[in-house]
Parts: C-alpha cells; sequence; structure tokens
C-alpha cells in the first residue's frame, strides 16, 4: 500500500470518528424544557401550555430538581378535544425522573398539559430548613419517525 493511499485512509477514518463524536451529542441531547414549576406544599393542579415548536412533541417527561414531588395525574390536552390522562407516576425525589409518556399520534397538536401534584414536606418543615418546595422541569422530546408510525 503507498503512502498516499495510507495517508488518505487514516484521513477518512479520522473524519468518520469525529463527525460520529460530533453527531452523538446531538442524538443524546433529544429532551428539551417546555416549563418548569414550583410544586405547593397542598395538593394543586398546573396548566402549561406549550409554544408553538413544542406542540409537536411526541414524548414527555417530568424531572424533580428540587424537594420531593407526589405526581397524581397527567393530562395531555389534544387540539382535537381528546385527552390522554396518565396516573400512578409516584414520587420523584431530586435528580429523578418519570417515566416516559408517549403524546397521542396523529394531525393533533399537544394543546395543554395539566399537572395534579404535591410537594412532600410542609411549611413548618420549610421554615426549620427540612424540606424545600419541589421544583419541577416538564421536558418534551420531538422524535419525528415516531410521527410516521
Amino acid at each position: 500500500m503507498s503512502l498516499k493511499r495510507k495517508t488518505s485512509s487514516i484521513f477518512a477514518a479520522a473524519l468518520t470518528l469525529s463527525i460520529s463524536l460530533v453527531t452523538m451529542p446531538a442524538m443524546a441531547a433529544e429532551w428539551f424544557k417546555i416549563a418548569d414549576k414550583v410544586v405547593n406544599y397542598k395538593s394543586e393542579t398546573d396548566e402549561v401550555t406549550p409554544q408553538f415548536g413544542e406542540k409537536n412533541v411526541t414524548h414527555i417527561k417530568l424531572v424533580c430538581t428540587q424537594g420531593t414531588v407526589n405526581l397524581h395525574k397527567i393530562s395531555l390536552h389534544m387540539s382535537d378535544g381528546s385527552v390522554k390522562v396518565v396516573d400512578n407516576l409516584g414520587v420523584l425525589s431530586k435528580g429523578l425522573a418519570s417515566r416516559v409518556i408517549g403524546v397521542p399520534k396523529g394531525d393533533a397538536k399537544l394543546k395543554k398539559i395539566e399537572l395534579n401534584y404535591d410537594s412532600m414536606g410542609s411549611q413548618e418543615m420549610a421554615l426549620l430548613g427540612m424540606s424545600k418546595k419541589a421544583h419541577v422541569d416538564i421536558m418534551g422530546k420531538n422524535d419525528d419517525k415516531d410521527k410516521s408510525e
């Protein structure tokens, strides 16, 4: 094998490796934040209205970034009037995420997300520094290949 051929083979291998290393983080970073919420100690229902580009998500999940939250129910309201209700989501502590929830497929877009939850602890415990109100990020993922199925 000539020197020119070896050099071009090494260059091609290096180029392939660098392209794959650059695209891997893009593939891993598919989740984006739709909204964040601070959860009160009493049971409450919050609504999140996705912005224009966020209405086409195919999956959502909740990530607890502070405190502990008890997730009672999530309702996904679609533009065609249909509603998908997911309950029994459990308790999330800081750093944990809920299971991934699939948004109904079809032409309807996500109109709003309704969250029913409460923060674990109490106002008195917060004053003593023993607990904090939970902070939750609502994350979305747009997986185009799922839309075509």
